[in-house]
């Protein structure tokens, strides 16, 4: 009798008691705000007035491909600047054609350009800049002549 009033009385105390885990914090913590000022760096383009090409050829296959559409357009347009020695494709185009059951093919056509003359932003690029987006993006603060972003 001893045994089985043991046994009910750890048997009750294993159910009463939890397994969770209490975390108190004992410090407090205060917000820090931060501000970020960017100063826009902007580039001259460099484009090529020839367009090139480049085009790949795959077979259908019963499985499922490896690689999306979306990923051979983007290997390939990466794979024609490498080759070119471009950082940018201008006014890119994608001819893609596929049989059922047949083979697939994908051509990227475009204009390959390069950056140059990197430099910090004038007051005629921010103008122009906002002029492009149509929303006053950038303020310009005259009296340090630094540009400060806004929302």
């Amino acid at each position: 009798m001893k045994k089985i009033s043991l046994f009910v009385c750890l048997l009750g105390a294993m159910l009463f008691s939890s397994c969770s885990t209490k975390i108190a914090c004992t410090s407090s913590v205060s917000a820090i705000t931060t501000h970020v000022e960017q100063y826009p760096t902007v580039a001259d383009l460099d484009i090529n007035t020839t367009k090139v090409e480049k085009s790949i050829t795959w077979n259908w296959s019963l499985f499922p491909e490896k690689y999306t559409l979306s990923d051979r357009k983007e290997n390939l347009v990466a794979e024609l600047l490498k080759e070119q020695s471009g950082d940018v494709l201008v006014d890119p185009e994608y001819i893609y054609s596929k049989k059922p059951y047949g083979p697939r093919s994908l051509t990227v056509m475009g204009y390959v350009a390069k950056f140059k003359n990197f430099r910090k932003a004038t007051d005629e690029d921010i103008k122009a800049l906002n002029a492009v987006n149509g929303l006053p993006r950038v303020k310009i603060v005259s009296e340090t002549k630094r540009f400060c972003l806004h929302k």
